[in-house]
């Protein structure tokens, strides 16, 4: 065999696992009929359409790759208007950390990433739709574990590697138990629409999120998650905010 078929050999070698991993670490959600925690009693449910979303969310190595492709990204060249002073302050950006959950970056940071990826961010509503245990699962210990992870002192540097949150029935992974995440309309309650077609969602993003409805205060974790969302600002980062990304399927 010559060096040039060995060559190519190796390509396809690689592109195959390349392929066999992102077929693994991605899942399709079919789509239903969800009840949203600010829904009100006379409001009928919402239709969420078939769509994928990232078994993990990105890690440290990942966004280090993302950064090296989009300096624009680096820290010293993004306006405070698009993240805050926070934003990859203490992150160590290894290359080949591929363990450590990618957090301290800002929505518009998390966005840009996601469409590098040819993906986009989850919506509200999608994120729910996987993430809302007390709907389908019916493990008694699962509201614990949720709440418990809640309890922990909210400490820097303290969110653990990627995969060591809860498991959703589909096989999405540290929805609960890692860090908080990203959303494309995370303040969706001030915009009227999906955010990826408002025209003027990206201003209503930076207004408060007006009174939640919550139908089901019982449901004291989503209740956090929509109040965590509802304080947040477009460049606001955090230690324990991180993000994953979505995509339409066809």
């Amino acid at each position: 065999m010559t060096n040039q078929h060995v060559s190519f050999a190796n390509m396809l070698i690689c592109f195959l696992f390349v392929s066999q991993v992102d077929a693994v670490d991605v899942i399709t959600i079919t789509g239903g009929r969800f009840r949203p925690f600010d829904l009100k009693k006379d409001q009928k449910a919402v239709s969420i359409k078939k769509f994928q979303i990232d078994k993990y969310p990105v890690t440290v190595g990942e966004f280090a790759q993302f950064l090296a492709a989009k300096p624009e990204w680096q820290k010293v060249n993004v306006p405070t208007i698009k993240a805050d002073p926070g934003y990859l302050q203490s992150t160590r950006m290894a290359s080949g950390d591929t363990k450590t959950v990618m957090t301290q970056v800002s929505w518009y940071a998390a966005r840009a990433y996601c469409a590098y990826q040819k993906k986009r961010l989850p919506t509200l509503y999608e994120w729910e739709y996987v993430a809302t245990y007390n709907k389908w699962d019916t493990r008694p210990d699962t509201n614990q574990k949720i709440l418990a992870w809640f309890s922990r002192p909210n400490v820097q540097g303290a969110s653990g590697d990627i995969g060591s949150g809860l498991a959703s029935p589909q096989g999405v992974r540290d929805l609960h138990g890692l860090i908080w995440e990203w959303v494309d309309d995370f303040n969706s309650s001030t915009v009227t629409g999906d955010a990826r077609a408002d025209t003027n969602s990206e201003s209503n993003l930076f207004c408060g999120a007006a009174s939640l409805a919550g139908s089901d205060l019982r449901n004291y974790a989503t209740y956090m998650r929509y109040g965590m969302r509802s304080s947040l600002k477009g460049n606001y980062t955090g230690h324990n905010l991180g993000f994953r990304c979505a995509k339409d399927t066809q």
